[in-house]
């Protein structure tokens, strides 16, 4: 059997214990020909003793109880098995980097979290419990066949090398099939996902039948892989049935022929169609085994893949933060970054020292985020360091540094369920109710949600789209103060919100910062007039580094940038700078 296979599920006691009592059924199985046997051959006279049909009764009702049992103890394991599977992939993917995601469809990798764990689900609780009582089976029925009468039993034989001549071949071309057909259903469930997710970005470019074409061409892919597949399986079937009745046809005619000879008991002519007919299920099962092999392995390829990424909580050695969430000092030196070969973050260095808040401008595409996600660990820096306290962040463990920052995010960092989930993601503790309200007050969102009839209860949809823009912003900025990291960085923070209602959030942050190292990332003036120190990068280096108005005095392409993407400049500031 494949390893690949076998480092997800595993046949341990349960289902050992299963196919025992599986085991126990198929004993029990055999001896109903048997006991038919002995009634037939015992009860040729003209009385019949029908105490024998009690038996017989009895142990088929035996043989159903102990197959309820074993199956219901294999699939309830194999349940189990496939929850840890799927609870596996998930954890591994929480903790693998982002660039994965960046280079790889979340509908997709959605399906092979269900779908493939499901297919794994089946060969484990059906088609590897079928292949051993198949086994076992044949070789008991066939031993006591060849026992009661060697010549009718040979003819047995002629089956089971003919099937597994036929299956093999098959069961290669199945595994292709069976890969490229999980691959299509990754790819479909991933345009299914992502244009559900996006429905108003499509329906705004009035670009449904772009989406849907995409989604038919690739369904007319998987509908023609199932079609080869059932083609398959339409050809295998009657081929098993075709020797199952040409089987059944020559024991009938041989053994009716050895009765009429007398050289051939009735009793042993019935049993031996018994036992031919339990055969036919245990034979075809052995036959398939190695088909349902193959599609297993094909579908648990891109599983095995997935659980084989290096997770980033494996980089690095582990080192405490000293102080805890006091003051602390983050440094940047030299840093280099690309998405490939070409780098976009040149030679960045920036400080940021406790109790002070620096901003980070610049055009659209120069860097800036790109910064942020470089000083909490979303991406690897390439060359440089990034320092805590002077401290090599690569010596924190990835929980612990992350820790360190409170991030308000540009995206929709908002996920489906209540606000009150929202609010403590993450959270290592579980915050007062009080807490809340003032985290809440403080993001000028408390009398909004107190309106609301289910209050922090209230449910918000998936990315929190039963809120406005502005109202998801505020939820974010709560959820960092709610946080109270060292580091506080703001991408785009108050994008969304209106000028009034920023003043207020701002004065808001400014009362709480305290110790508190505030990095802000945005175009409007009054978000980074205030701030200690201004980085202005253009072209993924920094350019310059100073207050506004210093920055305006020595930068031409800060002034450019001051006139042309912040909202206005006022006068007085025109003038100081003059």
């Amino acid at each position: 059997m494949n390893k690949h296979i076998f480092q997800l599920i595993h046949i341990n006691r349960p289902i050992i214990m299963g196919i025992a009592v599986n085991v126990l059924s198929i004993i029990v199985t055999i001896l109903v020909p048997l006991t038919v046997k002995r009634f037939i051959d015992s009860n040729s006279g003209d009385a019949i003793d029908f105490r024998w049909s009690y038996g017989i009764f009895g142990l088929l009702l035996l043989q159903a109880v102990l197959t309820s049992i074993g199956t219901y103890i294999i699939t309830r394991e194999g349940e189990k098995q496939v929850a840890r599977i799927r609870m596996q992939i998930k954890r591994h993917l929480l903790s693998l980097p982002v660039r994965y995601f960046d280079d790889n469809n979340s509908g997709a990798i959605s399906s092979r979290v269900i779908n493939d764990a499901t297919l794994l689900r089946n060969f484990l609780t059906i088609n590897i419990p079928q292949m051993i009582n198949g086994v076992i089976a044949i070789l008991l029925s066939l031993s006591i066949l060849l026992y009661l009468d060697w010549k009718l039993a040979s003819l047995l034989f002629l089956i089971f090398p003919l099937n597994v001549m036929l299956t093999l071949p098959i069961g290669r071309l199945s595994r292709s099939i069976s890969r490229e057909t999980q691959d299509s259903l990754s790819r479909l469930t991933g345009m299914t996902s992502e244009s559900l997710s996006n429905i108003r970005t499509i329906k705004h470019s009035n670009a449904e039948e772009n989406v849907f074409t995409r989604f038919e061409g690739e369904a007319d892919r998987l509908l023609g892989l199932s079609i080869r597949s059932d083609r398959l399986y339409a050809i295998i079937n009657p081929t098993q049935k075709l020797f199952a009745i040409s089987l059944i046809i020559l024991v009938v005619l041989y053994g009716g022929y050895r009765v009429g000879q007398g050289s051939l008991s009735t009793g042993t002519m019935i049993s031996f169609m018994i036992f031919l007919f339990q055969l036919i299920g245990p034979v075809n099962s052995v036959a398939d085994f190695y088909n349902h092999l193959m599609r297993a392995r094909g579908s648990t390829e891109k599983i095995i893949e997935i659980l084989e990424e290096t997770p980033e909580s494996n980089l690095g050695r582990i080192r405490t933060v000293e102080g805890g969430r006091g003051a602390h000092h983050l440094t940047l030196e030299g840093i280099h970054f690309g998405y490939g070969d070409v780098d976009a973050i040149h030679d960045v260095s920036m400080e940021v020292r406790a109790g002070e808040k620096i901003a980070i401008v610049g055009p659209t595409g120069s860097g800036k985020s790109t910064t942020i996600n470089l000083i909490t660990r979303l991406y690897p820096i390439r060359r440089g360091r990034l320092r805590l306290d002077g401290v090599d962040a690569n010596r924190y463990h990835l929980r612990e540094w992350r820790d360190l920052f409170s991030v308000v995010s540009q995206d929709n960092a908002i996920l489906s369920g209540s606000i009150r989930h929202n609010l403590t993601l993450g959270l290592g503790h579980v915050p007062t109710e009080a807490h809340i309200l003032r985290a809440l007050e403080q993001a000028c969102l408390l009398d909004e949600v107190e309106n609301l009839e289910d209050g922090l209860e209230t449910l918000i949809g998936e990315k929190g789209m039963n809120l406005s823009g502005g109202q998801r912003q505020r939820l974010q900025i709560a959820r960092a103060i709610l946080k109270d990291a060292p580091f506080l960085i703001l991408d785009e923070a108050t994008s969304s919100l209106d000028s009034s209602t920023e003043r207020r959030i701002t004065s808001h942050l400014d009362s709480v910062q305290g110790t508190k190292g505030i990095v802000s990332i945005a175009h409007r003036l009054s978000t980074i007039i205030d701030a200690d120190r201004i980085y202005f990068i253009d072209k993924g280096k920094v350019t310059g580094v100073g207050t506004h108005l210093e920055l305006l005095r020595r930068i031409p392409k800060y002034r450019h940038f001051v006139e042309s993407q912040i909202l206005e400049t006022d006068d007085a500031t025109s003038s100081n700078v003059n």
